[in-house]
């Protein structure tokens, strides 16, 4: 078997397809509300920087954001199901075709890194360092740490056990927030470039060891694919069908036990169905709850109000265009058609839910809001404005991107 062009194939097909996706992404009201949120944030970012106080921890801020981007090294391998059987006797034919994987995502999550930087630069350059240069040095050091973690975490998927890979996980994570902590308190040059010599050693010296005496764990890689093809296709999905998206499945016990007397006491088959889907499914319960907490870090961000009105109403939105998607969670299982329950009851307790769920946002958002200012009247507005959103917005009804009005 010829391996020599399976990389870019692969590579090719799947952005052939999500240029697509994108396109339809950039015409849709998502679009809208992401330029809305960047230009309310470039006109009041200077106002922002003004009324943060001087006391807030802001090395500590950007060393936490850092440190998270530079652990988390998200693979994309292009790997499929089939290559468990097909492709694992050819491992050592493939070194190219893992090597440009792992160059692909060095270079994707350079990206991220780099924006954000660029975007946070105002405020580094008010709170850490006032030099450009030494901007521009921190960035050129954290893509350097970027390649070392990916070199890194490269050598983790050879670790078989689950728990000495996490460990190994934290261990890196407790480097990367020592090495960015030094970057953010603009400490002298010698000591970034001490724990980088350390890191190259502990390369060498350790990491090296499991490329050559441990075999890739490709069930792992196949899983890390599939988290984030799932990830892209279940954002896509808000937009647009996605017929071949993938979820995985979290217990949360704690959520599903206090949910579970409300659920089974609704008397919808599909009540159930979709409010176990939304907490044990996907991404769904932490898309919500991270919706909530951006909207009550921007609210606390900001100090004009009617920002924070704007912001609560705009988070309000975009988590009801991220919800929609969990009308087709069910299409890919036959067995809720088989039930004995017509077409209406499901699309009610479809609709019962989102309204439940925006609702209860509102509520939160509110409550937020009053945590964060003093002003009652613009609270008022974002209860009031809420509920009508929530009791007023368009779902999805049918297999298509059809929008039908409560």
């Amino acid at each position: 078997m010829d391996v020599t062009d399976l990389w870019e194939e692969r590579s090719k097909r799947f952005w052939n397809e999500a240029i697509r996706y994108l396109r339809l992404l950039g015409n849709s009201g998502f679009m809208f509300s992401l330029y809305a949120l960047f230009l309310a944030g470039g006109y009041f970012y200077p106002s922002f920087i003004e009324w943060l106080p001087e006391t807030f921890p802001v090395p500590f801020v950007l060393t936490a954001l850092f440190t998270y981007l530079l652990t988390v090294c998200p693979l994309r391998t292009f790997l499929k199901e089939g290559d468990l059987v097909f492709l694992l006797p050819l491992e050592q034919q493939l070194k190219s075709y893992f090597r440009k994987s792992v160059i692909y995502s060095i270079v994707m999550q350079s990206v991220p890194l780099a924006i954000l930087l660029l975007l946070t630069g105002p405020l580094f350059q008010d709170r850490v360092s006032s030099n450009t240069s030494y901007l521009y040095i921190v960035l050129f050091l954290l893509l350097a740490g970027n390649i070392w973690n990916y070199a890194v975490r490269w050598a983790e998927i050879r670790i078989q056990d689950d728990d000495k890979r996490k460990a190994h996980i934290g261990g890196r994570a407790l480097i990367n927030a020592i090495y960015c902590y030094f970057l953010f308190v603009a400490a002298p040059l010698w000591f970034v470039l001490t724990v980088l010599l350390i890191m190259v050693f502990l390369y060498g010296f350790y990491h090296i060891k499991l490329l050559r005496n441990h075999p890739l764990k490709w069930e792992l890689l196949l899983r890390l694919e599939e988290k984030r093809l799932s990830a892209f296709y279940r954002f896509v999905q808000s937009f647009t069908d996605v017929p071949h998206i993938k979820m995985a499945v979290r217990r949360r016990r704690w959520l599903s036990a206090a949910a579970d007397r409300y659920l089974w006491n609704s008397g919808s088959i599909y009540s159930v169905l979709f409010g176990k889907a939304f907490i044990r499914s996907g991404e769904y319960f932490g898309m919500y709850v991270r919706l909530l907490l951006t909207s009550a870090l921007v609210m606390y961000a900001f100090p004009s109000e009617w920002v924070r009105l704007g912001a609560a109403l705009l988070f309000l939105y975009m988590t009801s265009v991220q919800l929609k998607t969990l009308w087709h969670h069910l299409d890919t299982i036959m067995w809720p058609d088989l039930y004995p329950v017509s077409y209406h009851e499901k699309e009610s307790a479809f609709k019962q839910l989102m309204k439940k769920l925006l609702i209860f946002q509102t509520i939160l958002l509110t409550v937020v809001y009053w945590i964060v200012s003093v002003s009652v009247l613009p609270g008022l507005l974002i209860l009031a404005a809420g509920f009508t959103f929530s009791l007023t917005y368009p779902v999805y009804k049918g297999k298509r991107s059809v929008l039908q009005t409560n």
